[in-house]
């Protein structure tokens, strides 16, 4: 007679890691032995937490036991985010194998992890942070090359500091701020914005960005009441910055969201309801903070057409000031040198951060140009219009955009030349400063121009005078503003669209056309390694050969479907200010070698493309001014 198997019975009682995870407790060693998840993370396996009955008390009211239940289920995460937090040991035995600094995981350094106050749902994840603390390290300094200049969200001396002292793992706020940095580098390195050769290929794919994306959206409290200070508005931030790298708009809409509710919370946009006893440094970073989201959440308006919630008219918060992170100290703030020395004479000092205080200048005129340009015509929804009453004489968009530009030829000259990458980033942070300047000041002349009524020369002078400062922008700065700046060109596909839908003669097609093929080699550049890329270039390649081919086909000309180089001259030696104001001759004629065409009349001859041309055009035409300037500048 055989013998019957032995039943195996579920284990009674979760321990306490386990219970906290809401995740399987494993017994694969036998019943004295720690559990399968407490091994692979090298923590307690405890069974400490109280023992409770099942059932409802003792001769308590129906009532009563009523009201310990939940009133409504928990949100349920995203398929990404159940795979990692499922089980956080099974992503890091994946890369364990791939990444040598992980063995640590078995080995000292998460021994400071038993201490009680950390026993909480973030034990994992610092074990974790632990094991790659120095790919961590890694990720910031590449933030502080390609990100920082942008978003100068950190006072980099005292933070340095605290990844040294890896003062994350016992802050957990600093922890989430952490992560999402790591995230945010990690994706600009996988897409190319690199441009320095000291960084391997490993960085950005072991542990890949998703890994710390997961760790940072799991550090914020699932109750912002508990969400306080700044750290978290700070993670929030950092993570909607990182979805629009990862084409997740939504995601950007879902934590842009976040911050903005911790900051209505905090008090951040006025600084009378500030704590008084906050030291400088913390002054300094809730004031770039505050800003850098202000031209983030000004830029999202104008890209995918929503409201802008921090208006700033209704905001108290003052600029940084114009003094250097390593003057800037706990008890006080410094004064950076007024004056250095350049070839033996003395010359005035210029910080970055003032360069850095002009675009932010530029978002709020950006701000006022939207609301313009959404007060163009009359309310559809049934509303009345109470707009007219308040309504200023407007200003025409030359007159504005000349005065912007005189305040442009006023800033320092580090500003208005875009030198070449040096590696170093004392020098480099100029130059993002004065790329980032420049494609702001081409944002706005495109928003100006919307919001008025032109014709198809002036719409490409427009676009002619935006591509032009591009291509004279070392294509390193460019790469790594990375993809916020695709979403910003979308604008000059707008524009070109609503051209190419509309009455046509040969030479305004053959000026748009070396534009758009002007655009698709500019766009070629900036999407070459990029892991989300909308191949914008080739589509428009495509587009323009598919219209030549109906061109030849209708006999409107012998146009090559070959791809022409642009004809574009600039003078050879700029003035003070004409990387803005570029002087942009373009052919007034056919292109040089092709007939003219033969089934009309003469050159100034109108003619309308098919739709059906048109169909796989990169981005949308117009589609009302309610839904935005540039309404989703790329349609995948």
């Amino acid at each position: 007679m055989s013998q019957r198997p032995r039943k195996f019975q579920r284990i009674s009682k979760a321990c306490d890691f386990c219970n906290r995870r809401s995740i399987k407790c494993n017994k694969n060693n036998g019943e004295l032995a720690p559990c399968q998840n407490c091994a692979d993370f090298d923590v307690p396996c405890t069974y400490d937490r109280p023992q409770r009955r099942r059932g409802a008390r003792k001769n308590a009211s129906p009532a009563a036991a009523q009201a310990v239940l939940p009133t409504q289920p928990l949100p349920a995460q995203d398929e990404a985010g159940r795979a990692l937090s499922g089980s956080v040991a099974s992503t890091v035995g994946q890369s364990r194998t791939s990444n040598a600094s992980w063995v640590g995981l078995n080995g000292a350094q998460p021994a400071i992890l038993a201490a009680p106050n950390d026993a909480n749902m973030l034990t994992p994840w610092k074990a974790f942070a632990a094991a790659c603390q120095g790919t961590i390290r890694d990720l910031a300094h590449v933030y502080f090359e390609i990100v920082y200049p942008i978003f100068p969200l950190f006072h980099w001396p005292s933070f340095s500091k605290a990844l040294e002292n890896m003062d994350y793992l016992h802050d957990d706020g600093l922890f989430a701020s952490t992560m999402a940095l790591c995230a945010l580098a990690s994706a600009r390195a996988r897409d190319g914005a690199l441009y320095s050769s000291r960084w391997g290929s490993q960085l950005h794919t072991s542990p890949p960005s998703e890994v710390f994306w997961a760790a940072a959206k799991e550090s914020i409290p699932r109750d912002l009441n508990a969400a306080k200070g700044t750290e978290y508005m700070r993670t929030s931030a950092i993570l909607s910055i990182a979805s629009i790298q990862n084409g997740q708009i939504q995601c950007m809409q879902q934590y842009l969201g976040m911050y903005h509710t911790l900051a209505g919370m905090d008090g951040l946009h006025d600084e009378k309801m500030w704590p008084k006893d906050l030291d400088p440094i913390t002054v300094e970073i809730r004031r770039r903070l505050f800003w850098s989201i202000y031209t983030l959440d000004v830029y999202s308006s104008i890209v995918w057409g929503r409201i802008i919630r921090h208006r700033e008219a209704q905001s108290n918060v003052q600029y940084p000031d114009k003094v250097k992170d390593e003057f800037i100290a706990k008890n006080e703030l410094g004064v950076s040198p007024t004056s250095v020395e350049q070839n033996g004479v003395l010359a005035p000092a210029v910080d970055w951060i003032a360069g850095w205080n002009f675009t932010t200048d530029m978002y709020r005129i950006l701000e006022h140009a939207v609301d313009s340009q959404r007060r163009r015509t009359p309310p559809n929804n049934g509303l009345t219009d109470v707009w007219t009453i308040f309504r200023p004489a407007q200003a025409t968009g030359s007159w504005l955009m000349d005065h912007v530009l005189s305040m442009y030829a006023a800033l320092p000259p580090e500003f208005r030349e875009t030198r070449p990458v040096t590696g170093d980033l004392a020098h480099d942070i100029f130059g993002f400063q004065s790329a980032n300047i420049q494609a702001t000041l081409q944002l706005l002349r495109m928003v100006l121009s919307s919001n008025e009524d032109q014709g198809v020369d002036e719409k490409c002078d427009v676009a002619g005078q935006v591509l032009s400062v591009f291509s004279q922008t070392p294509v390193e700065y460019l790469r790594a503003i990375s993809a916020p700046l695709l979403h910003h060109l979308g604008g000059i596909g707008y524009i070109l669209g609503s051209v190419m839908e509309g009455s046509l003669s040969e030479v305004s097609y053959q000026r748009v056309r070396t534009l758009l093929l002007q655009m698709a080699d500019l766009l070629h550049r900036l999407e070459t390694g990029h892991r989300r890329s909308p191949g914008a270039s080739e589509r428009l390649k495509a587009q323009v050969s598919r219209i030549d081919e109906y061109m030849s086909t209708k006999q409107f000309t012998n146009t090559h479907p070959a791809p022409q180089q642009p004809t574009m001259i600039l003078n050879p030696e700029p003035v003070q200010g004409e990387l803005v104001t570029p002087v942009y001759h373009q052919g007034i004629g056919p292109i040089q070698g092709q007939p003219p065409m033969a089934g009309l009349q003469d050159s100034i001859a109108q003619f309308q493309l098919p739709p059906e041309l048109l169909d796989d055009w990169p981005w949308p035409f117009d589609m009302g001014v309610s839904e935005g300037v540039f309404p989703h500048a790329f349609v995948k």
